[in-house]
């Protein structure tokens, strides 16, 4: 083989091999945990309005609480998507908070579960390649939550060129209400023994 030829090779190798690595068809996608782009050279986030929802089952969470989280293609649409990549975020700009609380149940044959800021199954992504129409999740809350409302940020590829990063659902409060009647509690508690004590 000619020396122009080997290099012509090596070449096409060489891009196919980087091209395998940034596609990442299984989902392991653990360098996109805080910006959330998948490595798609030369091609950029599509700018077109995503056919896509990110929905949550509650509007509100509680620490230890669980809610399922749904991604999937609008119904007036005949799109599809290949991949994704779905975190819990807080609604605090510090990036430090992110990503919140871990995924559970993880059906391993059609997700993976990252490990992002080493807390484990604090996101997800696709396992395979397969075209997808809806995906349902299920999201568990710190027990010890501390985050103040979240949301679900999420990066669906549709292709190699076409995907969309950061889509996000609709704000998720933290109910405080079941902290605010143990409070509330403790409070009638005292003053009640304080009255008995009183008038003893």
């Amino acid at each position: 083989m000619s020396p122009s030829a080997s290099l012509s090779l090596f070449a096409v190798l060489c891009v196919c091999g980087v091209q395998q690595c940034l596609c990442f068809p299984n989902g392991s996608v653990a360098y996109s945990c805080a910006h959330m782009m998948p490595g798609h050279p030369p091609y950029k986030p599509s700018n077109s309005n995503p056919p896509f929802t990110v929905s949550t089952s509650r509007d509100t969470y509680r620490p230890g609480g669980v809610i399922a989280v749904t991604l999937e293609v609008n119904n007036s649409s005949s799109s599809y998507f290949e991949g994704f990549l779905l975190q819990a975020r807080s609604n605090d700009e510090d990036a430090l908070l992110w990503p919140v609380g871990k995924f559970t149940n993880i059906n391993t044959t059609m997700f993976t579960a990252l490990h992002c800021k080493n807390i484990k199954n604090s996101t997800v992504s696709q396992a395979t390649g397969d075209r997808k129409k809806k995906v349902e999740l299920t999201w568990e809350a710190p027990s010890n939550s501390n985050h103040g409302d979240i949301y679900f940020s999420a990066t669906l590829v549709q292709d190699y060129r076409t995907f969309w990063v950061q889509l996000n659902s609709s704000s998720v409060r933290r109910d405080t209400s079941s902290a605010t009647g143990v409070v509330s509690s403790s409070v009638f508690l005292f003053i009640s023994l304080l009255i008995l004590i009183a008038f003893s």
